[in-house]
């Protein structure tokens, strides 16, 4: 089968088998293409140790075949059965108290400690010899939603050991922690690395917590491949794991020894565009398109609501979104609502009794318009000039290093962290400005991007990128420079001889200072006169005589009057632009246009939130719009072309509706 494929997460285990029938009838109905079944249903798989029951697994899969339905595996490491707890209870998660989880829920055992490991192996390693071979399988899945952040994850000696071992590889000697962390100060120097504690209660150094985050981020990494290891020893279909939108797991790092990468979310109408941004980041991380394994038709809940109704046409939008952005499927959470147990007010396609919701027929419109465009999506791939870098290593620095927390009395900045600043300060202009980003991180390919963006890169060193941009920008790229950026050293601390790594020497700057300002004190004007729509934090630069200021101060302090906030400098065939602030909308969009202009980047230009997605491959090219904001827009077309969904041709301003979506052509 080829995509683009549109199903559901199917948990027969929940129902009768004389449901399967009726149900496989209504996911035809529907138009569904695949299923993605298994993941939880450990229990079901081996209701002893030892003693494996697939029988009623193949009656499903063989079902869904005959019904051309094709299936995604999953693997049931997250919820491991209660004999294997009664067995092992030293194997559940421990917290920062002492204190076990117990059975019941997912997830709620040490990726670390062996015999959950060996359990988890051996369930993967059953399925796969089951169903490693046959053709309808068409995709695994790995585990569930495995990630760190949000909590401190496990704190049992398992590991704490395993702490110890990180550190060891990463720093050589303990010497060389302290004096890198700087352990002089409160007296927090170590003998040796087994003396270094799990995050706890206590004022902990920032760098410890970074590294037990990334620590316990490679464990979990590390149990993933493990099993990935497994099942490519009775399968040749493609494997990945479903990921959620945080970035405590490195995505990259994760997906490096995957097949295909797997991705859920949950948006709402006030914040669909922000899954724009994941989808951007997600098809950058391997050459194959990604997968949307879950989104819901109608709203999000467990056993109470956290999500309300979503207009007519959200469920369209929200299907098609992913898809114009690279994907290659879209899956839904789920096909029926949990009858009883966990859950239960999560929307679906259909109830509990099996009537569909109201969106079912958007579903079905979806499904038809996949098919219509199925052959213009699987022989084009989405073309884009400019990249904005995100990175899981800058989240996890601010997530321990959080500048403002929310307890600060400004109310701007109660919600604020990395993720929030980047969209909303500099993702939202560039997808108002009618620009296809690339989200990247420091591991992509420069060569292709014209203009690069980096907003609150705390730090740049990884994988050799600060000799990697200082190079691009020398071959003639357009570097933007957001607030913070290259402050920091690879372990968040702050460097001693400069205030920033290469930023300061390319862009012809001497940083004095920076300013937080969330009470507004603080003013800057452009050199025409217009005030600076910047934000909550400045950096004050003096320049060299080759670097324009194009925004300097006007008050707040006198020691900082006429100095620079934005500059401007040529660096060989390229250019550098430092934004020293959090940028207003009007504020990015020149800096951008200052970009566009230098590096001949066009613009769509666009009226309302319209994601275009222009594509391009076999011999064909055309733009996809999706209007993500529940507003009618418009957008230019600067050819004559055919909306495949349609028929229609149209060119030059053309209408969008409410979440309508137009796949256009070039004739």
């Amino acid at each position: 089968m080829k995509g683009p494929y549109i199903g559901s997460a199917y948990y027969p285990e929940d129902w009768s088998e004389e449901e399967l029938p009726r149900d496989i009838a209504r996911m035809k109905n529907a138009g569904m293409n695949v299923a993605r079944i298994g993941e939880f249903a450990w229990y079901k798989m081996e209701p002893e140790e030892g003693k494996f029951d697939f029988a009623w697994l193949h009656r499903i899969v063989d079902a869904l075949r005959e019904a051309e339905i094709a299936v995604v595996m999953g693997t049931p490491s997250a919820c491991p059965p209660v004999w294997f707890v009664e067995k092992h209870p030293d194997a559940l998660k421990m917290d920062a108290n002492g204190q076990r989880s117990t059975h019941g829920g997912r997830r709620h055992c040490c990726s670390n400690h062996p015999a959950y490991r060996f359990y988890s192996l051996r369930i993967a390693e059953m399925l796969a010899r089951e169903f490693g071979q046959d053709e309808n399988v068409i995709s695994w899945q790995i585990d569930n939603e495995i990630y760190s952040n949000m909590e401190i994850g496990c704190c049992c000696d398992l590991c704490v050991e395993s702490f110890h071992h990180y550190l060891e590889r990463k720093y050589g000697t303990v010497d060389a922690l302290n004096r890198q962390w700087n352990l002089n100060l409160f007296s927090q120097a170590y003998a040796s690395f087994d003396q270094v504690p799990a995050p706890g209660h206590a004022w902990h150094n920032p760098h410890l917590l970074l590294d037990w985050t990334l620590c316990h981020a490679d464990d979990h990494i590390r149990f993933i491949h493990d099993q990935a290891d497994v099942l490519r020893r009775y399968t040749d279909a493609p494997i990945g794991t479903d990921m959620m939108p945080f970035g405590g797991v490195d995505h990259r790092k994760m997906n490096e020894k995957l097949d295909v990468v797997q991705y859920n979310h949950y948006n709402t109408c006030e914040n669909l565009w922000h899954f724009a941004f994941w989808s951007d980041y997600m098809r950058t991380l391997r050459d194959t398109p990604f997968w949307v394994t879950e989104t819901s038709t109608c709203w999000n809940g467990s056993t109470s609501w956290t999500q309300g109704f979503k207009p007519e046409g959200f469920c369209r939008a929200n299907s098609w979104l992913g898809v114009a952005l690279g994907a290659e499927a879209n899956l839904y959470w789920l096909w029926r609502t949990h009858w009883a147990g966990h859950e239960l007010l999560h929307g679906s396609v259909l109830t509990p009794s099996g009537r569909p919701r109201h969106t079912f027929g958007e579903v079905q419109e979806t499904a038809k318009g996949f098919a219509k465009a199925a052959d213009f999506l699987n022989d084009t791939r989405v073309k884009s000039e400019v990249g904005i870098f995100y990175t899981s290593h800058n989240w996890n620095m601010f997530d321990t290093q959080p500048h403002w927390t929310a307890g600060c009395p400004w109310p701007e900045l109660k919600n604020f962290s990395y993720l929030n600043a980047i969209l909303n300060y500099f993702y939202q202009p560039i997808l108002t400005a009618g620009l296809r980003p690339d989200v990247v991180d420091a591991y992509a390919d420069l060569d292709k991007y014209r203009v690069l963006v980096s907003p609150l890169q705390l730090t740049i060193e990884e994988n050799g990128l600060p000799e990697r941009l200082e190079q691009w920008v020398r071959d003639g790229g357009t570097w933007i420079v957001g607030a913070m950026t290259d402050s920091r050293n690879a372990i968040g601390a702050h460097y001693t001889d400069r205030e920033r790594g290469i930023v300061e020497r390319l862009a012809g700057i001497t940083q004095c200072y920076e300013i937080p300002d969330p009470d507004g004190l603080v003013k800057a004007v452009w050199a025409d006169g217009t005030e600076c729509d910047g934000k909550l934090w400045y950096e004050v630069f003096d320049c060299a005589a080759d670097t324009e200021a194009l925004v300097t101060y006007t008050a707040g302090h006198s020691d900082f009057v006429g100095r620079a906030c934005v500059t401007s400098r040529k660096v060989g065939k390229g250019r550098i632009i430092v934004v020293g602030t959090f940028p207003g909308a009007d504020t990015m969009a020149r800096v951008l246009n200052i970009a566009c202009a230098e590096t001949g980047v066009v613009p769509y230009a666009t009226e309302g939130l319209i994601c275009v997605s222009p594509r391009e491959g076999g011999g064909k090219s055309g733009l996809i719009a999706v209007e993500i904001g529940g507003k009618a827009g418009s957008v230019i077309l600067d050819k004559s072309m055919r909306n495949i969904l349609t028929g229609e041709e149209a060119s030059g301003r053309v209408e969008v509706g409410p979440y309508e979506v137009c796949v256009w052509e070039n004739l």
